[in-house]
This record gives structure tokens, C-alpha cells and sequence, in this order.
């Protein structure tokens, strides 16, 4: 563990405050930050690293030990992204001039995680640095293991004006791959396409175009697994109180799953992003959905990140849609005989996932069961 940073660029205003407490200049500075906090994490989620900010970040998402050490911070970071002068062997000190200084790296994870309260040490590491909140310092918890592995969850849900409402996710339970971007972009440069994959604006002119999109994606990542929970809307009456208790249900029994299986034993780290629609009603479900999660007490289970974010430039988002979308159209359009059904075929042909295991009579959001779709389970 590394001795305190005395200089962390932490914001100087008192985070209980309400905002009638605050005078203009503070209101404007808290602005900026949420702004420069939401255009970090699209970027970095979306797989947009192009400056040492995304770069700091990025390892911070994928690396609990990263979050807690500025040690293995710049090690990861060296490893990752100047490859050119670390072989991950030795170096020497002239390749050591050429790394990016561990107290840049120390500053940049610094602001992430003081600023922009992303990705955040261990609560004992920050009692030890000198910036956890007052009212937890008393509280503060011992280490979580190092080298934890993750869950990193994209969550999307459908169907509130039609008979079935369904919550799909996918799930990734190894380190992003740098380059899954620009692949995808490489391809859809190749293809000339210039617009984003969402379920609800396929055409026939589309389509295959979608069904080629979907099978891309999987072959960059073979090891995603999918995820989904249906319920009947007949009788539910709060429909965004159902999609946060199915959203609960997914990821805890989801969770429990990958546990159970093998294929992904606790303890690990839960992420949850989930495709943004209101920023009020988004927080709220998120910070209902994470106290639930809490309030299981899974052992080994540590959940961490959660927020909404954009699905513009973010495949993964675009990916979770698709599938979604897939579920929702072959529920509440059997018969249907448009573009859209097409492409809902061949997805869940891809996913292997057969409709007639749903029970189309459940309207018990408790009772919902989450059906598991994993690529290379066996």
C-alpha cells in the first residue's frame, strides 16, 4: 500500500451539503464535474481510450488491486498501453524514463476517484489516504482479496406498454479487450454504416445488416453470456417498481448462477450499467436495485459501480438492446412477419434460447425465473 497522497485533487466543498447550501460558483464546479464524470465513463465503457484519463480509468474498471495500489496502477497501465518500452521482463532505466511517472498516473486515479467518486478504493485504503468521509472513518472495513475477478453487467429492459415486460443482460466476466472497438468501427467503416443497432429501428433494408452485427460482436467476444427475466404485465400496476425488482432479481440470481456453475466463482466485484433513459428516475432504480443487492449479503459478493449510461458509441449497450429486443418482439409479436422478426429469429437462434421455456402465465415478479444463456459454458 502506498503512503497517503497529501495532494489529492479532491473537490474542496462539503458533500452533505444540499444545493440551496451551495452559492453559484460551487453549484457550477459540481456541474462541471457530473458532466466531465458521465463523458469518462461513456468513453471508457464504450471502449473510447485515447488520453492517460481513459487510460486511468479504464484499468480502475477492470482492476480492484489497480483501485488500492498506485504500484500496481502503473504496472497495468505500463503493461497495457507502452508496451513498446515494457516487455513485462525487466527495465531499464532509460525505458523507466520513458514510462508515464507513477505520481502522473497517482494524480489522474486520484481525481477519478476523489472528483468523480468512479471506481473507488477500498474503504481502509481511503481512511489510510486521508480522504474517506468523516461519518465512515469509524466504519472503515478491512481489504476486499486482491485479484478479484468481475462481473461487469450491461442491463436493458422492454415491453412496459405491451403484454410481457422483460429485463435482458449481458454479462462479461473477463478484462475489456482494448481493441474490440476498433474492430467493430474498422467493420462498419468497411460497410458504410453510419448509425447505431437499436432493435426498434431495424428495416428490411437493415437487417442483415444487424444479423452480421451480432454475429461480429460474438466472435470478438466469445465468452459473454446472456441473461434475461419476463414477467406478464397483467396486474402490475408500477411498472418502473416491477423493472426494479426484476433488475434485482436478474442480478442476484444471475450472480448466484455463475457461482454455483463454476464458471465464474465468488468472490468478485459487480458492475451494473444500465442503458440511460432518465437521469432522476435512472438514479433512483440504481440506488434501489444496489441496497437490495446489499441486503442479500452474498459472501464474496462486493458490489461496487453502478450507473446509467449512454448506448451512443457504446456497443456493448447496443449489444444488450438487440437481445432484449429479440425477447420482447417473439413474446408480444409470435406471428409477426416484418424485418424485426427476422432478426429476433436469428438471434435467439445464435444465443440458443428456446421462447416456449418462458411460463407466459407468471405475473409473480418474485416468482420470475432468470433464463441463462451462456456462449462456451460447457
Amino acid at each position: 500500500m502506498e503512503t497517503p497522497n497529501l495532494n489529492d485533487d479532491s473537490i474542496n466543498l462539503n458533500e452533505n451539503a444540499e444545493p440551496e447550501e451551495l452559492n453559484e460558483k460551487q453549484l457550477a464546479k459540481l456541474q462541471k464535474i457530473e458532466e466531465e464524470k458521465k463523458d469518462l465513463l461513456n468513453r471508457v465503457l464504450s471502449g473510447q481510450i485515447e488520453n492517460i484519463k481513459d487510460r486511468v480509468a479504464f484499468v480502475l474498471n477492470n482492476s480492484n488491486d489497480a483501485r488500492n495500489s498506485d504500484v500496481e496502477l502503473a504496472w497495468s497501465y505500463w503493461y497495457l498501453f507502452e508496451t513498446e518500452i515494457l516487455n513485462g521482463v525487466s527495465v531499464t532505466k532509460e525505458q523507466l524514463k520513458g514510462l508515464t511517472k507513477i505520481s502522473s498516473l497517482s494524480r489522474m486515479r486520484a481525481k477519478i476517484q476523489n472528483e468523480y467518486k468512479l471506481f473507488q478504493a477500498d474503504e481502509k485504503v481511503r481512511k489510510f489516504r486521508g480522504v474517506l468521509q468523516e461519518k465512515n472513518r469509524q466504519a472503515a472495513i478491512a481489504d476486499k482479496p486482491s485479484g478479484l475477478g468481475t462481473y461487469t453487467v450491461y442491463i436493458d429492459e422492454t415491453g412496459k406498454t405491451q403484454d410481457y415486460l422483460s429485463v435482458g443482460s449481458m454479462w462479461v466476466l473477463k478484462s475489456f479487450k482494448i481493441d474490440s472497438r476498433r474492430q467493430l468501427l474498422k467493420w462498419k467503416e468497411d460497410r458504410e454504416i453510419n448509425y447505431e443497432f437499436h432493435f426498434n429501428e431495424i428495416t428490411k433494408n437493415k437487417a442483415s445488416e444487424y444479423k452480421e452485427f451480432f454475429t461480429k460482436f460474438l466472435s470478438i467476444h466469445p465468452e459473454v453470456g446472456f441473461k434475461v427475466i419476463v414477467v406478464n404485465n397483467k396486474g402490475l400496476s408500477n411498472k418502473n417498481a416491477a423493472i426494479t425488482d426484476l433488475t434485482s432479481h436478474l442480478l442476484i440470481k444471475g450472480v448466484l448462477h455463475e457461482n454455483e456453475t463454476g464458471r465464474a466463482p465468488l468472490p468478485r466485484i459487480l458492475s451494473a450499467w444500465i442503458d440511460e433513459e432518465e437521469a432522476g428516475s435512472d438514479q433512483l432504480k440504481i440506488e434501489n436495485i444496489k441496497e437490495r443487492i446489499s441486503q442479500q449479503k452474498i459472501k464474496g459478493l462486493y458490489a461496487e459501480d453502478f450507473q446509467a449510461i449512454s448506448s451512443k458509441s457504446n456497443f456493448y449497450i447496443q449489444v444488450v438492446d438487440l437481445f432484449t429486443g429479440a425477447i420482447n418482439r417473439k413474446l408480444n409479436t409470435p406471428q409477426g412477419n416484418h424485418p424485426k422478426d427476422e432478426v429476433a429469429d436469428f438471434i435467439l437462434d445464435m444465443v440458443k434460447f428456446d421462447l416456449n421455456s418462458i411460463d407466459k402465465n407468471n405475473s409473480d415478479v418474485d416468482q420470475s425465473t432468470v433464463f441463462n444463456l451462456l456462449e462456451n459454458s460447457q
